[in-house]
């Protein structure tokens, strides 16, 4: 009988050299990944919030658009309605961040002018941001520019963001006379700079321009 001649085969583990290399650079793979990873998740969160707070203005800046058009409103009367005070129909204060103006929403009654005053206020504590408020009254004569950014009788004021999310550092405005051929008309350009007040570094500036139609 012929027995098959058997041979010792010898199959060779990795060594703890190749195992130790194999660990490092897996644990370095991973580290990449987690660094891209994290990376990518911080820029998504900054946009995120970026994001939030340029609707937060372009929204606001649309809402004053749409009603500063009525601004001067005053129904079959040939002089526009303004603020008891001031010197035109759209009063302006860039040093204290004040917009106001009054319009008529009904021909009588105690209520037939709207007052209007947009107003930045500045915060006196550091848990809440610097405020861009609204301040609205319906009366039977169009107010004093100070009555009509106040709260109390008549109406109130309150804040166009939330204080404890969004902190307004300007809101400025000019306005102008357009002039084309014999006609002119005046247009007013609104302007809001604001940043987060969790990450003082997510800011935006949002402006805005309206062409004003009740004027003289």
């Amino acid at each position: 009988m012929v027995f098959p001649t058997v041979r010792n085969c010898r199959q060779r583990g990795a060594s703890l050299v190749e195992l130790l290399i194999a660990s490092i650079m897996g644990v370095m793979a991973i580290g990449v990944i987690g660094t891209v990873f994290t990376s990518g998740q911080k820029l998504a969160t900054e946009r995120g919030k970026q994001l939030l707070l340029a609707q937060n203005l372009s929204s606001t800046l649309l809402q004053i658009k749409e009603d500063i058009h009525r601004a001067g409103f005053n129904g079959v009367a040939a002089i526009p309605a303004q603020l008891s005070g001031a010197t035109s129909h759209l009063y302006i204060d860039n040093e204290l961040g004040v917009l106001g103006y009054v319009y008529r929403i009904a021909s009588t009654g105690s209520a037939s002018f709207r007052n209007v005053v947009y107003k930045r206020e500045e915060s006196e504590t550091i848990e809440l941001g610097d405020s861009l408020k609204l301040c609205e009254k319906h009366t039977s004569e169009p107010l004093s520019i100070s009555s009509a950014s106040s709260s109390g009788l008549g109406g109130y004021c309150f804040n166009l963001f939330n204080p404890k999310q969004i902190s307004v550092t300007e809101f400025s405005l000019n306005k102008e006379v357009v002039k084309g051929g014999e006609a002119e008309t005046r247009m007013v350009t609104i302007s809001i700079h604001a940043h987060l007040l969790s990450d003082t570094e997510i800011t935006y500036q949002s402006n805005l321009t309206a062409l004003l139609r009740n004027w003289q």
